[in-house]
């Protein structure tokens, strides 16, 4: 059978990354019937052009709707071209005298700023082990929308980090799976432009616990995950903390000519796993009873794939996330009038939506060429006090973009 994660890294690269690598190496020794060590190398060549419209991303290099700045006011159009997305990826097996297999990869981008290579992946496995960096488990792996942009929809759940995971199947039943994992916690942690939290990182002394089930068949694939944190935060120079926790439910569903993928998530303090708010700062924030709390958030997407021909073929991609602040002590918002504003007990509310619709043509087996219409919306509500008086402020702002690229595998 083949490898359980070879399995799964066939399925995240749909079209064009599905076929094997064409630099590959052999042992001349054997072990039953297989060679000794055997690895390849390969590399994700891609082209990422990008026309914005109007809305304020044109620093993004990603349709990032969370990072659209509602309280701005550019709408000046841009168009730029990069290659920074473009992968290498090493891999090797190894197998032992018992004929257990050892797999471990190595994988860069060049996303590391201007152009600087970037770890995506690290990770050796072995005997149901995976010990390294690589996809966090509360997310779906075998998930990702056949689109340009880069960013992926909101409540999308993309995140690699340092782990050791065992997995293994339910008792005979290889059509079950599950995993375990525990996660080192995510310590990036960013401003937003237009609102600060008034709290600050501290060190982290807990990793994530991540629990997953999983039902695949010849149509797809059902999977459900839980994650539990402990966060360390620094509120007013001290030291606090609170737990969060969160599931997600996914799937895929593939069909003759049809692709169905979808993936939702719930949870509190969960927001530095969610795409477009993650390494925002914002799991937590200050309650008017002088504590953190866990910032609750939930959100979805979907996406509907649909080859017309076995060259051509389109991709719809929704997404939508929510989250928000009950109570919140204080917070400060800027740009209110070029003024930064502390608002007093109030509530603050974040809603992203994002759409997606493309057309992609496979000239040749490993080259694919698309052109992607891409519009999101920001919505940010805040009410509180300021010097006593009442504030309700609402900002929305939208944002539209024209991607087009090149994508080629060996």
């Amino acid at each position: 059978m083949k490898h359980p994660i070879l399995f799964l890294l066939g399925l995240f690269f749909t079209g064009v990354y599905s076929q094997e690598r064409i630099l590959t190496f052999a042992s001349k020794d054997s072990i039953n019937g297989q060679a000794q060590f055997k690895g390849s190398f390969g590399a994700n060549i891609k082209l990422n052009g990008y026309y914005d419209v109007y809305g304020g991303l044109q620093d993004s290099e990603t349709f990032n709707v969370g990072a659209i700045n509602v309280f701005g006011t550019d709408d000046s159009d841009s168009f730029k071209v990069d290659m920074y997305q473009t992968q290498m990826k090493f891999e090797s097996t190894i197998v032992t005298k018992n004929g257990d297999d050892i797999y471990a990869v190595v994988e860069f981008d060049f996303w590391g700023g201007n152009g600087k290579m970037r770890l995506r992946k690290a990770y050796v496995e072995f005997n149901h082990w995976q010990i390294g960096q690589g996809w966090a488990s509360f997310g779906d792996e075998a998930l990702w929308p056949n689109i340009l942009e880069w960013e992926g929809p909101p409540s999308g759940v993309w995140v690699r980090s340092p782990h050791i995971k065992y997995f293994n199947t339910l008792g005979s039943n290889p059509n079950w799976r599950y995993i375990i994992a525990l996660d080192a916690p995510i310590t990036d942690y960013n401003r937003y432009d237009e609102i600060e939290p008034l709290i600050g990182d501290a060190y982290q002394t807990t990793p994530d616990l991540i629990l997953g089930i999983k039902h695949e068949k010849n149509w797809g694939h059902l999977r459900m995950a839980t994650i539990f944190r402990h966060i360390n935060y620094e509120y007013d120079s001290e030291k606090s903390s609170f737990f969060g926790y969160g599931l997600s439910f996914s799937g895929r569903l593939a069909k003759a000519q049809n692709n169905f993928q979808f993936q939702g998530t719930v949870g509190k303090g969960i927001t530095s796993y969610i795409t477009s708010i993650a390494g925002f700062g914002y799991d937590g924030f200050p309650t008017i009873n002088g504590e953190l709390d866990a910032t609750p958030s939930y959100g979805g997407w979907m996406a509907y794939e649909h080859f017309w021909t076995p060259k051509l073929h389109t991709n719809l991609v929704l997404g939508y996330t929510r989250f928000f602040t009950d109570d919140v002590s204080r917070v400060l918002v800027a740009q209110i009038e070029d003024v930064d504003t502390v608002v007093l007990n109030g509530n603050i509310n974040h809603v992203h939506t994002y759409g997606i619709v493309n057309i992609m043509y496979d000239h040749f087996t490993r080259m694919t060429y698309g052109l992607e219409l891409d519009f999101g919306t920001k919505k940010l509500d805040i009410d509180g006090t300021v010097n006593d008086n009442q504030l309700v402020l609402t900002k929305k702002r939208d944002a539209m973009r024209i991607s087009f690229g090149l994508m080629f595998y060996f």
